[in-house]
């Protein structure tokens, strides 16, 4: 109906404060109003953008919204001039149309249509001049019982036209319709009404900044958020909300873009569980329930997670801020009719139909519980709700196999498009349907859907006036046949809560309908029992754009989770590490990407490079070696960068030739935080030349983490016949020297004289 009324050229809406009157309200007098600008409450006034050459006629309010005879109806609304010149002595007029509408299409027609009526006018009324593109509004009564049909029920064209002073033809029309009711000649329909509430497609929900971070948590859920719009826009009516469990936030505050090497995806300490926190949130800090899910305590070493806490001294996972729009959410969701989806939202039509036993999106099936845990109360997990609304063939197994493989075991019903399991569409098929494996169907009706208003449509009652409308029509098909209708949004549904909140009030008061729970149509009621689902005639357009998962995407991120807890499992604080990133790569899953793709790409390459770079600071250093020997040992330093220990880590050498051979494998190793680790690894030098090794680090499993290393080795092995040849040698000349010691005879040395000394000099001659 949005699409239709978009590209109408007059666009007609109409408040619905005033759309809920009793029936026979008393009649009012005739009005003309000034040309004053209208003074509406600005989300309740609708918008009107001026066209170049047509009055824009808009629509506030009909009452009474169902009529019986002798009502007198009132039509209040506003008139917007061309922006191509002013309207002089227009008058406004309403125009019963004499066709009847007995099919929906013929609704759809009217409602698409902008062409003047040619019926029977029911009431006028003058307006003042209007400058180009300027805006009057205006009040119109018709006189008592003018309005009329000769049927008990009926839905009535009404055309609201904009005639300039002296002419015929109207400057401006737009169409809606009018309930007739007499009395209760029907089977009352049974309507149910469920609206999705999940977050956004927003990257800075997980950003390593805090003030980011609680940037966004307070736009997608906050007080203002379109997530609080459909909770204030549903309060007290008979609408059950659909609840992404990630709505309440990650069980720890995630680490994407923090430095690598950073401390900051280990800062925190495992949580117990997922029901209660171990120790009480942080002073000052809004409680959550005390069955919400935390994600412990613990001093926080990180800079990032240390100002996550927002002055929360390191003693709460979560920030103050987030810890308090979660409890404010909790709050208004507490005593509501809910569903739990799975974790994140996660994609059931694009898994099951790529991998039906994928483990991640099996475990975000059984996280599903969070939703009655954190609001403490019993909720349903067990209706399937595929985003684009399909059940291709092969689709029912498929989702018979994945949740085989979770607490849920079977799915109780699915959400489908009626026209995906319709082959005609007269008579209007009940709600209550039935896929060919025995699955229950809840096909939800896309016309009376796509009627639910949002912002765009803020102080509009057509959506009301056409709901009326095609739930009458949908009456007429079979009056004496219990029928029932269920009525869904989209998962980006933006409403305005003034606007949802009476047009609900609206539809549920028609004394036509039976608002009921939709978990109500997973059962037969008396004549309503559930018709086997059919082959459409036509393929069914998805009720979403194209998935963002494929089966190579999901055995990515499975094979990422798998890393995860493998590169934890030698951290000292790896629990702590493997659910931080864990909890992006879970979101990764979720449908809501569909509506932004490029938003996946970033978060998907960013999680990938931050789980690597938390580990890069484990290094193995590079080194030469001049290796002289046949066999010997190598002294290979590992390095930690990190601020905690790592343990159970495996040093692996990997030769790149054959000169060299690794004799054994070291073990597991501890390094302490800051230092470095020597290890003595055996090897064997086969030939002389050179042998790079290649060396690097590796989990229990043998899953490499940190970054490796080359050692270049020289190999240059002597001979073992040398060592024997030279020993042998210096042997002899030993033994030769001490026998020639112990039988030598006279010395030759002891056979040469000694020479005369020097002659003293002559003395003087005596006398």
């Amino acid at each position: 109906m949005r699409a239709l009324a978009a590209g109408a050229v007059v666009a007609a809406t109409v408040g619905l404060a005033a759309v809920v009157p009793a029936v026979g309200a008393p009649a009012t007098a005739r009005a003309v109003t000034s040309a004053t600008p209208a003074t509406l409450t600005p989300s309740l006034t609708p918008a009107a953008t001026p066209d170049p050459t047509r009055a824009v006629v808009t629509l506030r309010t009909v009452t009474p919204a169902v009529v019986a005879p002798g009502d007198t109806v009132t039509v209040a609304g506003t008139v917007t001039a061309p922006s191509s010149g002013p309207l002089t002595g227009a008058t406004v007029r309403v125009v019963l149309d004499r066709q009847r509408l007995d099919e929906r299409a013929q609704v759809a027609t009217w409602a698409a249509s902008t062409d003047p009526s040619d019926g029977r006018t029911v009431g006028t009324v003058d307006i003042a001049d209007i400058p180009a593109s300027g805006r009057t509004t205006f009040t119109l009564t018709t006189d008592a019982g003018a309005v009329r049909s000769d049927r008990v029920f009926a839905a009535l064209p009404v055309s609201v036209e904009v005639v300039q002073e002296g002419a015929s033809t109207p400057v401006g029309v737009t169409h809606s319709f009018l309930s007739w009711h007499v009395r209760k000649e029907y089977d009352r329909l049974q309507v149910a009404t469920a609206v999705p509430l999940t977050l956004d497609p927003d990257v800075d929900l997980y950003s390593g900044d805090p003030t980011t971070r609680d940037a966004a948590w307070t736009e997608v859920i906050g007080p203002t958020s379109r997530v609080q719009r459909i909770v204030d826009g549903t309060k007290g009516a008979q609408a059950t909300l659909a609840v992404d469990p990630s709505l309440f936030g990650p069980e720890t505050p995630p680490a994407i873009g923090t430095p690598s090497g950073s401390p900051s995806s280990t800062s925190t300490t495992p949580t117990p569980s997922t029901s209660a926190p171990s120790t009480p949130p942080p002073s000052g800090a809004t409680s959550p329930p005390a069955s919400a899910p935390t994600s412990g305590t613990g001093t926080a070493t990180s800079t990032a997670t240390s100002t996550a806490t927002d002055g929360a001294d390191g003693d709460g996972a979560r920030s103050r801020t987030e810890a308090a729009l979660t409890s404010a959410l909790v709050g208004s969701l507490r005593g509501r009719e809910l569903w739990a989806l799975p974790y994140a939202d996660a994609d059931m039509a694009a898994t099951v139909d790529s991998d039906d036993t994928n483990g991640l999106v099996r475990d975000l099936v059984d996280r599903a519980r969070i939703v009655s845990d954190t609001v403490g109360q019993p909720v349903r997990d067990d209706v399937v709700w595929p985003v684009d609304g399909l059940l291709p063939p092969g689709r029912e197994a498929a989702l018979r196999t994945l949740l085989s493989g979770t607490a849920v075991g079977r799915a109780a019903g699915v959400v489908v498009d009626e026209r995906a399991v319709t082959s005609a569409s007269t008579p209007t098929p009940s709600a209550r349907r039935v896929a060919s494996g025995g699955t229950r169907l809840l096909a939800y009706d896309p016309v009376l859907s796509s009627l639910l208003p949002t912002r765009a449509d803020a102080g509009s009652a057509l959506p009301v006036q056409r709901y009326l409308a095609e739930t009458l029509v949908l009456l007429g098909e079979r009056p004496g046949t219990t029928r029932s209708v269920f009525v869904t949004a989209p998962r980006n549904y933006d409403p305005d809560p003034a606007t949802l909140s009476a047009f609900l009030a609206a539809v549920s008061s028609a004394p036509w309908v039976d608002p009921v729970d939709p978990a109500a149509l997973l059962e037969d009621s008396g004549g309503d029992q559930a018709s086997a689902a059919e082959t459409p005639v036509q393929p069914v357009t998805s009720a979403a754009p194209k998935p963002t998962l494929s089966a190579g995407r999901l055995a990515n991120l499975a094979a990422q989770r798998s890393r995860l807890q493998d590169v934890a499992a030698v951290l000292a604080d790896g629990q702590a590490f493997e659910r931080t990133y864990r909890e992006v790569l879970d979101e990764l899953a979720s449908a809501r990407w569909r509506w932004q793709p490029d938003s996946w790409n970033v978060l998907s390459n960013t999680v990938a490079r931050e789980t690597t770079a938390a580990t890069s600071a484990i290094t193995v250093a590079d080194q030469s070696v001049n290796f002289l020997a046949e066999q010997g040992s190598l002294q290979v330093t590992v390095e930690n960068g990190l601020p905690f220990a790592v343990a159970g880590v495996r040093l692996v050498l990997a030769p790149t030739n054959p000169r060299m051979q690794v004799v054994e494998q070291p073990g597991a190793i501890t390094v302490a935080p800051g230092s470095k680790r020597t290890v003595r690894v055996p090897v064997v030098a086969v030939a002389a030349g050179r042998a790079d090794i290649r060396a690097y680090l590796t989990t229990e499993d043998g899953t490499p983490i940190g970054s490796p290393a080359v050692i270049s080795v020289s190999a240059n092995p002597l001979d073992g016949r040398i060592y024997w040849v030279g020993g042998a040698v210096v042997a002899l000349v030993l033994v030769a020297g001490v026998g020639r010691a112990l039988l030598r005879g006279t010395s030759r040395i002891d056979e040469i004289a000694d020479e005369a000394g020097p002659t003293p000099p002559a003395g003087p001659a005596r006398r």
